[in-house]
């Protein structure tokens, strides 16, 4: 069976982003026009959560800033 990311927008008066690690992600909030990164971001997790696990996709916010191309 495939499984499906989903993504569903909140605009309550709090803001971030929530992903239940199920394949379904919160975006809380206006996020400025940044909306593509934070979509971008997020499927990026669930990707690598899928092909080598949880603790590979949590490191994704620690990579050293000299690593990520700009």
């Amino acid at each position: 069976m495939r499984r499906r990311l989903q993504f569903h927008f909140c605009f309550p008066p709090i803001f971030g982003i929530y992903d239940t690690g199920k394949g379904e992600i919160y975006v809380f909030g206006d996020h400025d026009g940044e909306t593509e990164d934070v979509l971008n971001h997020e499927v990026l997790h669930w990707v690598v959560q899928k092909i080598a696990g949880k603790k590979a996709s949590l490191d994704l916010d620690n990579v050293p800033p000299k690593w990520l191309r700009v």
